[in-house]
Parts: C-alpha cells; sequence; structure tokens
C-alpha cells in the first residue's frame, strides 16, 4: 500500500473496521500493532517530498486510531451498524444490541463523544407515550436548572421522529447514558433475601426526594417499580426513569408496566384519577420489596423496625384519600423515624456483587 492508497482509504472511510481491518486475539494488542504497520507507512520521514500528505494520513490515522479504541472498550468493534440517525444536533451510531424496556427498545450509541441511549417506541401506538415523556423531561429540566436535585433525574437529549425501512413513523427520545447506575430489580436479583432496612432506607429516600419535586409540579409518574429506579451505589444518588406513563394529577393512567402490574393501587385497576398518593403506594411497594427479597410483596421480614413497618402500611392503604399524599412531608417523617433508629447520618457503603 502507498501513501496514496492510505490517504485515499482514510479520506472516504466511515468505520474504523475499514482501515484496521478484523482483529483477532487481545483486540487492543491487535489494533496497536496495525496502527504502528499503518503510522510507519505515514509518517513524513518515510514519504520525502509528500510531507504535507503525510502529516494529513497521521492526523486521520490518529482520529481513526481513538475511534477504534472506543468501540473495543464499547465491545462493539467489528459488530454490525444497528442504529444510524443524523439530525441537526448530532450523529448517533451504535452497533451494540439494544436493550428492551416495557414498550420500547433503547440502542446505545455515540454522538460526539457523548453515550447515548436511543428510546424508540416499540409499537407505533406508544408514540404518544414518547411525546409525554419528551415533554415531561423538558418541563422538569426548566424546573430545576441549577438544583441539586436535579441529579435525581434523566437528560433528555433530544426528541425525534424515526422512518424505518417499511416507512413507519417512530418517536424516539435520547436520553444521555448514566454511568454506574444499577436499577432496583437489578438489587432485587442480587440480594434475594432482601437487604438490611438501613441499606434500602437511603434507596426510598431518594425515591421519596424526586417524587416530591415532580409532585410539586402537579405531575404523576404512574410507574414507580423497581426497573424504573435506579441507584448509584458510589455516591448514593437515585434516578427516576421511564416518564412514558406520567400525567397530570387528576387525569387517568394511560398505561402501566405489564411486569408489575400487581403493584398498582386499586385506583389504578378501576380507571380512576391518580395523584401523589398514586405514586406513594408504588414507592412503598418498591421499599416492601427491597426488604423481603424474593418473598411476597405484602410480607415484611421480622427484623423491619416497627416505626418504619407502620410508616410502610400507612402507605399501603386501598383507599389513596387515607393514604399519605405529601411526599415531602412523608420524606420528613421519615428522616425522624430513621434518626430514632440509627442516630446522625453517615455514609453507608453499599455493595453489589460482581456478578450481579
Amino acid at each position: 500500500m502507498t501513501l496514496s492508497d492510505l490517504l485515499n482509504l482514510l479520506r472516504r472511510a466511515r468505520e474504523p473496521e475499514e482501515i484496521f481491518g478484523a482483529l483477532a486475539g487481545d483486540l487492543q494488542v491487535a489494533l496497536k500493532r496495525r496502527y504502528r504497520e499503518l503510522i510507519t507507512l505515514a509518517h513524513p520521514d518515510h514519504n520525502q517530498g509528500e510531507t504535507v500528505e503525510a502529516n494529513e494520513a497521521c492526523k486521520l490515522l490518529h482520529e481513526w486510531y481513538a475511534t477504534a479504541q472506543q468501540r473495543i472498550a464499547h465491545g462493539s468493534y467489528g459488530a454490525p451498524l444497528r442504529i444510524s440517525v443524523i439530525t441537526r444536533q448530532h450523529r448517533y451510531t451504535g452497533y451494540e444490541p439494544p436493550l428492551y424496556g416495557d414498550l420500547c427498545d433503547l440502542f446505545p450509541a455515540d454522538a460526539d463523544g457523548m453515550r447515548v441511549l436511543l428510546k424508540v417506541a416499540r409499537q407505533v401506538r406508544n408514540n404518544d407515550l414518547l411525546q409525554t415523556e419528551a415533554d415531561v423531561l423538558w418541563r422538569i429540566d426548566r424546573a430545576l436548572d441549577g438544583q441539586a436535585v436535579r441529579a435525581h433525574f434523566p437528560t433528555l437529549v433530544e426528541h425525534l421522529l424515526l422512518r424505518d425501512e417499511a416507512g413507519i413513523q417512530r418517536f424516539t427520545n435520547v436520553l444521555r447514558a448514566e454511568t454506574g447506575y444499577v436499577s432496583l430489580a437489578q438489587v432485587l436479583q442480587a440480594y434475594p433475601g432482601g437487604l438490611d432496612p438501613a441499606d434500602a432506607a437511603w434507596m426510598f429516600n431518594r425515591i421519596l426526594a424526586a417524587l416530591g419535586v415532580v409532585h410539586s409540579l402537579g405531575i404523576v409518574h404512574g410507574a414507580v417499580v423497581p426497573s424504573h429506579i435506579l441507584i448509584r451505589p458510589a455516591d448514593h444518588n437515585g434516578m427516576l426513569i421511564d416518564w412514558c406513563y406520567s400525567v397530570q394529577a387528576g387525569d387517568v393512567l394511560k398505561a402501566i408496566s405489564p411486569p408489575y402490574t400487581a403493584d398498582y393501587p386499586p385506583e389504578v385497576s378501576a380507571r380512576q384519577a391518580v395523584a401523589p398518593a398514586t405514586d406513594i403506594y408504588m414507592a412503598a411497594r418498591c421499599m416492601v420489596r427491597l426488604l423481603a427479597g424474593s418473598g411476597a410483596a405484602e410480607d415484611l421480614p421480622p427484623g423491619v423496625p416497627k416505626p418504619m413497618r407502620a410508616l410502610l402500611r400507612a402507605c399501603l392503604i386501598p383507599s389513596p384519600r387515607r393514604r399519605p399524599a405529601d411526599a415531602w412531608q412523608l420524606f420528613d417523617d421519615f428522616q425522624e423515624i430513621l434518626q430514632r433508629l440509627y442516630g446522625q447520618r453517615t455514609f453507608r457503603p453499599f455493595r453489589m456483587p460482581a456478578t450481579a
């Protein structure tokens, strides 16, 4: 291969695999070996009289090398292209298999060095739910700009309409990919015997704080279930995701999370209007699941302190009018209980098993 051949390849390439080819064994080692071969070929010292072309080739090679390293780190080098979208804001490219949510497929992708998830409605009939999520996340972002509680909510990069090969249009929400988080569903898998109440307590705190914020905006989440609550063990942040189900307080839910139909309060199955008390019921169900582990969701183990047990039972009263309806007041009440039970707040490390 001549310098001219290499430069033409570098200029027209769209993927790093076109430059470095198939790699075997330790991919990073194989990539470095191939990069060194090509950079030697392109180096100005070996191309007297073609310094400009050689410098351009070296620059392009370095850029493609960095892209290939990222692909290997993400496990996507050599993988087939799964999704490619170009908008006015970004070019999204994804090679990893999609993640499967309740109603959507989520495609991991890169956009100018930013990791994102393209959340695509699986069925056209759910397009309106993606629009709802976008509207709510924009509203939350505007209301919480610069506030610490903003960390409890996902970031919407943009909202767009995709047309597939059959000409079918589906709404898509591009969400920033968050790192270091696990869902409460994963926590339950990792701890089938249930959590220590002191560990479950800070997770419940994060749920209540997020609900307190959105309820003050008149929004009901509508699907406070384990797979929609993320925690980050490193700093104990919590994030409430999947706002497709959300409605204004006083409206009827348009949809429910299929895997968790048993965790909804009676007013939902009765097709009645929902309120903050609806989310609080579901948050309490999550807490009971965390404490009970793989046991029945209604059963609390004997080790749960009586004050905590009483608070949760109050949140699970079937009648929404008798149930707590103020997440911030519930948060304060829970802090008082924790103060009596455990004393001054301290950071309690939480570890997820490596196999979780």
